[in-house]
């Protein structure tokens, strides 16, 4: 048992030592063997093969038969800028853009086509360029602004300063052919055209459609029906039309610009040009490529293929297109006296096949004049242009209906508000720094948010002005259309008056090639010239009968129409034909070198140095914004003296008042009509009486260069007897309540507008008619001009601009006079016992003196030389001890007694209120 037992312990160890052995002959875990590389590296090679087998199964993209599938080609002719597919079920859209246009630029503009606010209108363009990146193709703006330069140390620092804007990044869905796919409705239905904010709301794309999907062999025009909601509130639709073009290549060459002429520009800045140099910025002037058929002849039709082609659309009425036609046509004598010939061709669109029907006017390869229904008074001329030289490649005007439609215009809010109701930046601006400045009307501060005003609403709400405005900082924004529409209500409430209404066809006619010829300017490349209408005076504009000469230097100012209340007398209504002004900008602008003029540089010197010739004078948008100086800058003034403009207008005006309750409301017809055409006539009374008072403190301005022919200086102080007589004229017209006296039987026939719907063109929401506060507004705004920051500033500067030996207005002059006049009746105590009815201050003049209190009271608080020079400040102080010291005398004199209430009450309160403001500002 014992042997046994030690054998089978023995087997146990031989077996144990064996394996131990066994172990030991193993190779250790990881060690490397020439058997175990062998078969290490027929693994890798079958990994390797495994995994370019399954690369060649799942490539970067899906195949474009799976990602295209069921999408339709749309066809182009001759091939296309991009290829289109569309899915018709889904209305899925698919687009592939050739390798070969990547890195390049191309102009992509958008046009708001449809929709309640502003369809045609062009609404903004960018040059853009496709760049592949991490599976997605980037939509790059490059910066155009600067001049990249040639590779030196300047070149590498513009590059890595001056980089460019990313768009928008998409995802690349597939290729064609390598060529890269996207998808398109991750573009255009979305909110990329920023037109949210005209319209109100947030882009559904599930909600939005493709409205039209053309394709062309250098340009694309696709329009989508955006679904803009508004959460709860449901929402609207609008129509955006995309336009994706090439940027010619040619050999056109850049004209530079001249602050002389007026031309929309482009501006590059240029850090290479030597430091000597007086400006590191080239300016180019936005113009047509236009040659001559015949470049030696000193006239020469155009070259066919640039002539400026604009289409009039079908839906312009037909008996508005022979002034249409004469509007756009006439700017063909401009570039007549420039050397070309037949410029401007005219086609006029219809529903037949052969006469442009399938013509799109948002296509960029057409102009088109074309005729909308906003509602509001809007006509535009913009254009687009190369950013890189300034050539004009498209352009489209945009006429409202209702310009020629509104009789009746918002006139109450420009009557309550003055200049405050209209489009100016700096004196919104400085109201808003300001606001003891402004003047709101009573009912507007009572309840300012249900206050409203009768008539057809020509305004523009502050959201959509601001958006216009922002796109049209290239090229301009222009409202001639809708300060048209006043003059036309005006002119209508003449011819009415005068029984004349038989020649409206000739008035209306007049008016709308007016505003054809000056929106075609636009498209032409010029800016506005607020000066033009200085050209001539006004008994020479009066005078004539002949369309075929201009009675206004430029087509360009924004001018108004001219009435006699006699029909014999009766000459045009407004200037018909291009003036000496258009036909130097087109020549600058458009003539070609010849034998006198061999050089560019020649030919436009030769053509600037003229412009101090009568009738070259130009003044552009921000030189007539309220606080500019020149009193000869105006919107809608007349002639070379805008005093004796505002003469004749306010005698027109005191004619029509006459009889206004026969000619502004007929039988059977609300007196609200009367209501709104009292109200244009009050509007009438402030914005002439603005004109002329814009010669206090103002100087003549000029953009002559030294050595210019009979050149001028740059400012020439107007002479102390001319603002002497402006201030007079404002006296006695707008600061007497003799100006203001109307029947009481007319007042209380001032009706309220009573139709409370949706956009009505015919409700007040007060019925009473304000006349304390339609006066006291015209009141305001001529004392404004007068007392403002920017006016006495000019005054105080220009006793150091005018030669000691000679007349000056100065600041105390004019606070003095201006004191006099407004509290004339200090001058002499009540002689005679006043009644309330009866009073010794009428109602009129304590409201007027009320005004004039708070501009003063507000001045003397403030410190000395923050808003006003310190001396002004003083000055002012001093004005205001001596109203006081009057104030006092009448109160405490022997006649007291004869007072009225109201007149004691509002002495006593003006009293206390300077003598508080004065103690207060002591005090400071």
């Amino acid at each position: 048992m014992l042997r046994t037992r030690c054998a089978f312990r023995g087997i146990c160890w031989l077996a144990a030592i064996a394996v131990f052995g066994w172990c030991l002959a193993q190779p250790a875990a990881g060690e490397d063997t020439p058997d175990k590389r062998a078969k290490q590296k027929q693994a890798d090679k079958g990994d390797e093969k495994k995994k370019e087998d399954q690369g060649k199964d799942k490539p970067d993209f899906p195949p474009f038969d799976k990602v295209g599938k069921d999408h339709e080609q749309i066809p182009a002719p001759e091939g296309s800028f991009w290829k289109l597919y569309h899915h018709k079920k889904t209305d899925h859209l698919l687009a592939v853009i050739p390798k070969g246009m990547l890195k390049k630029n191309f102009l992509l503009a958008t046009s708001i086509a449809g929709g309640p606010r502003l369809a045609g209108y062009m609404w903004g363009d960018r040059v853009v360029q496709w760049h592949e990146m991490d599976k997605k193709l980037v939509l790059i703006e490059p910066d155009l602004r600067y001049k990249p330069g040639k590779k030196s140390e300047v070149g590498d620092v513009i590059k890595r300063t001056y980089t460019d804007t990313i768009v928008l990044a998409t995802p690349i869905v597939s290729k064609k052919d390598d060529d890269p796919v996207i998808d398109l409705d991750k573009i255009l239905k979305t909110d990329y055209a920023g037109v949210g904010r005209v319209f109100g709301g947030s882009v559904d794309a599930s909600l939005s459609r493709y409205a039209k999907k053309k394709a062309f062999p250098k340009n694309l025009e696709l329009a989508v029906d955006l679904a803009l909601m508004r959460g709860d509130q449901g929402g609207t639709r609008a129509r955006v039309h995309y336009s994706i073009s090439e940027l010619p290549q040619n050999d056109y060459k850049p004209r530079l610009a001249d602050d002389r002429i007026g031309y929309f520009l482009t501006a590059v800045k240029d850090w290479t040009k030597p430091h000597s140099d007086k400006t590191i910025f080239h300016r180019y002037i936005h113009r047509w490529w236009l040659r001559k058929e015949d470049p030696k002849a000193e006239v020469s039709d155009v070259n066919p293929d640039d002539q400026i082609v604009f289409y009039i659309e079908k839906t312009v009425p037909k008996k508005y297109r022979r002034y249409v036609r004469e509007g756009i046509l006439e700017w063909n004598k401009s570039f007549e006296r420039a050397g070309l010939r037949n410029v401007m061709v005219v086609r006029q669109q219809t529903d037949h096949a052969d006469t442009f029907a399938d013509l799109d006017p948002e296509d960029v390869r057409y102009n088109f004049f074309r005729w909308i229904v906003s509602g509001r008074a809007f006509a535009m001329g913009p254009s687009r242009s190369n950013p890189l030289t300034g050539q004009i490649l498209d352009a489209d005007i945009v006429f409202d209906d209702s310009m020629v439609r509104v009789w009746e215009a918002r006139y109450a809010r420009l009557a309550a508000k003055g200049p405050a109701a209209e489009y100016d930046p700096q004196l919104s601006e400085f109201l808003a720094n300001c606001p003891e400045w402004d003047f709101v009307p009573l009912g507007q501060r009572l309840l300012p948010k249900s206050y409203s005003v009768s008539g057809v609403d020509t305004s523009w709400d502050p959201d959509l002005l601001e958006a216009l405005h922002e796109h049209e900082r290239k090229a301009g924004f222009c409202m001639y259309a809708q300060g048209m529409v006043h003059e036309m209500s005006f002119g209508h409430a003449v011819l009415a008056a005068t029984g004349n209404l038989g020649d409206s066809e000739k008035f209306i006619g007049q008016m709308i090639k007016q505003v054809v010829t000056h929106e075609v300017g636009h498209t032409l490349g010029l800016r506005h010239n607020f000066k033009a209408s200085a050209w001539k005076s006004l008994e020479d504009i009066l005078s004539n009968r002949d369309e075929s000469v201009p009675v206004c230097a430029s087509v360009m100012d924004y001018n108004p129409a001219e009435f006699a209340l006699d029909p014999e007398d009766q000459g045009n209504y407004i200037t018909t034909t291009v003036g000496p002004y258009d036909d130097w900008a087109i020549e600058y602008g458009y003539r070609t070198t010849d034998d006198e003029y061999k050089t560019d540089e020649e030919l436009l010197k030769a053509i600037t140095s003229r412009c101090a010739e009568p009738g070259l004078d130009y003044a552009t948008d921000e030189d007539t914004m309220f606080f500019a100086p020149d009193p000869l800058v105006n919107r809608f003034d007349n002639g070379d003296d805008p005093i004796r403009f505002a003469k004749r207008r306010l005698a027109l005006v005191q004619k029509l008042m006459g009889n206004i309750q026969e000619w502004a409301v007929k039988e059977g017809e609300s007196y609200n009509h009367l209501r709104k055409s009292f109200d244009m006539l009050l509007s009438q009374i402030g914005r002439s009486s603005r004109f002329a008072a814009r010669y206090v403190g103002g100087q003549y301005v000029h953009r002559d260069h030294k050595g210019d022919p009979d050149s001028r200086d740059p400012f020439i102080m107007i002479p102390a007897a001319k603002q002497r007589e402006a201030l007079e004229f404002v006296i006695d017209n707008v600061f007497s309540d003799q100006a203001f006296r109307f029947p009481p039987e007319l007042l209380n026939k001032l009706a309220a507008g009573r139709w409370g719907h949706w956009d009505s063109d015919a409700f007040d929401s007060m019925q009473e008619y304000p006349i304390h506060d339609r006066v006291a507004a015209i009141q305001y705004w001529v004392m404004f001009h007068l007392v403002n920051p920017y006016t006495i500033g000019r005054i105080y500067d220009a006793e150091l601009k005018v030669p000691t030996d000679q007349d000056a207005l100065t600041v105390p002059e004019l606070m003095t006079r201006l004191a006099q006049a407004i509290w004339s009746e200090l001058g002499h105590e009540p002689d005679q016992k006043c009644t309330n009815r009866q009073p010794y201050v009428s109602s009129l003049r304590r409201s007027l003196q009320r005004r004039y209190l708070e501009i003063m009271i507000h001045t003397v608080l403030g410190r000395p030389g923050r808003t006003m020079p310190a001396d002004a400040h003083a000055v002012a102080r001093m004005t205001l001890q001596k109203i006081s010291a009057q104030i006092g005398e009448i109160l405490a004199g022997g006649q007291a007694s004869n007072l009225d209430d109201f007149s004691r009450a509002h002495l006593d309160e003006s009293k206390a209120r300077i003598d508080k403001a004065l103690e207060a500002e002591f005090r400071l």
